[in-house]
């Protein structure tokens, strides 16, 4: 048997305090309110999830930061499986030298544990249901099925092979949401910009999509955009939502 038949969810962390957590998301928290984060979605949701119905629908979610779309789609009847990032390797650094990204791993990777933390935390107060996964989202494991939907939300702009995660996603899935920032500049062309320079020592982002590059793509794996439309958060941040199903 292999070690992906072999691999199985995360067990539940107990018993945290919100000290132990970052929230990466704001959020309404039972038991602890009012929860402030770097991205407020509650306004959006709808539009950000790509308005699909949800009711009694398996779905895969990559990424779940905090847990606040895993809670909002569970509200709406899905069956919630999400994939987060293993402690090791960890985050999907962009190879700058040593010299730059030694005294950043430690403080990133007690980030992501407070990150991880605040997913257990919003689990247990809102008695979610949903299971996690802790893997590679360049392969993911046999062990998680299959899926009705994939949600990739403001995900693979932080990976070095966005195209291999949507891949795995299509795979498994047969409708895909894809949410990310929008740059109108690159509208026109399927093109991806590669956003970390020598200068700009941007270690934590790799891309910039268009439009485009997204659905040429899904297009080539066999699958056909239902939808596909722009608009902005709370703070004027473009960004885009793409929904496809399989042909």
């Amino acid at each position: 048997m292999s070690s992906q038949n072999q691999l199985k969810f995360a067990e539940p962390l107990r018993n945290l305090r919100a000290t132990d957590c970052y929230f990466y998301h704001t959020m309404e928290v039972p038991g602890l309110g009012l929860v402030k984060g770097e991205w407020d979605l509650r306004d959006i949701v709808d539009q950000y999830l790509g308005k699909p119905a949800l009711a009694a629908k398996r779905v895969l979610e990559i990424g779940p930061a905090s847990g606040f779309l895993t809670a909002e789609m569970e509200k709406r009847g899905a069956d919630v499986v999400a994939v987060e990032v293993p402690d090791d390797p960890g985050w999907d650094f962009v190879p700058y030298p040593a010299a730059l990204l030694a005294p950043l791993e430690w403080p990133r990777r007690q980030g992501m544990r407070a990150l991880k933390n605040s997913w257990w935390y919003v689990h247990t107060a809102y008695q979610l249901k949903a299971r996690l996964i802790y893997g590679n989202v360049y392969e993911l494991p046999d062990v998680i099925g299959t899926f009705d939907i994939a949600v990739m939300a403001a995900v693979l702009l932080h990976c070095h092979s966005p195209l291999q995660v949507i891949d795995q996603c299509a795979k498994r899935a047969d409708t895909l949401i894809i949410t990310d920032r929008f740059f109108p500049e690159l509208s026109g062309s399927p093109v991806c910009r590669l956003e970390p320079t020598a200068d700009n020592k941007t270690w934590d982002t790799w891309w910039a999509f268009s439009t485009d590059a997204i659905s040429n793509f899904l297009g080539v794996l066999g699958f056909t955009i239902d939808s596909l439309y722009t608009y902005t958060d709370n703070r004027m941040r473009p960004l885009f939502t793409i929904t496809a199903t399989r042909r």
